[in-house]
């Protein structure tokens, strides 16, 4: 099979995945609006996690989770809310170990844990890894591949886990948003939700639609290649 064909494949079987108002309600790039997909690491916070989920339910909006495999231990209820009100679920590492300067098989385990947790308590396999830090040298690129992940990245940081300035996390994302961006947050403090909502706000009364990594690919047209890395997806 070509590699043009496997790509033409994969991008078949992640529309197939969608939820199911993404074919509804988000109908194509190139029509002008735009679109930003917001997603969140090291989750899920007991408490926080749903404070953010009620947030994003009141404000119609769909993110993407790369979860660590231990915390869906300890929070399996709001892994499954997250998956039940149409968010997508992603890996993030079974225990949040850097995975660059790892073995082949340790990577492996770290990826495949939280796979298989989550696919057991909601039935969804996930499809899209981000190595903790974004750290992915060629072993982790290779198990990535073998396991048909993309690596999904970020262009937009305002390092949230770092700063307890609410504000200042807000604007920064404001500041440096384009159609097309992959933001990075966190649900680990009270801070970081906070932003997270309030940035929502402002760039919604700017006209941006959020939607989950892989509803941005599918409408930008763009096959999530299995072992290659994905900073943001512009028109």
């Amino acid at each position: 099979m070509s590699k043009r064909m496997a790509a033409l494949l994969l991008c078949a079987a992640l529309v197939a995945t969608l939820p199911a108002r993404a074919a509804g309600s988000l109908d194509g790039g190139g029509d002008g609006r735009r679109y930003v997909a917001l997603t969140f690491d090291d989750g899920p916070t007991p408490g926080l996690s749903e404070q953010l989920l009620d947030g994003l339910r009141a404000r119609f909006v769909s993110a993407t989770f790369f979860l660590c495999g231990y915390r869906v231990d300890q929070c399996p209820d709001t892994v499954r809310r997250m998956a039940a009100e149409g968010h997508e679920l992603a890996v993030h590492g079974q225990s949040h170990t850097y995975l660059h300067n790892l073995p082949a098989e340790a990577v492996r385990r770290e990826i495949l844990g939280p796979v298989e947790r989550i696919e057991a308590l909601t039935g969804v396999r996930p499809k899209l890894l981000r190595p903790p830090g974004g750290l992915c040298g060629g072993e982790v690129r290779a198990v990535a591949g073998e396991l048909g992940m993309p690596i999904i990245l970020w262009n937009v940081d305002p390092q949230d886990w770092a700063c307890q300035d609410a504000a200042q996390v807000t604007r920064h994302i404001v500041n440096h948003v384009s159609d097309g961006s992959i933001l990075l947050l966190h649900d680990l403090s009270a801070a970081s939700v906070s932003a997270a909502l309030a940035a929502v706000d402002a760039l919604q009364a700017q006209g941006y639609q959020f939607c989950t990594v892989s509803e941005l690919a599918f409408l930008r047209r763009v096959a999530l290649v299995p072992g290659l890395a994905f900073r943001q997806l512009p028109p």
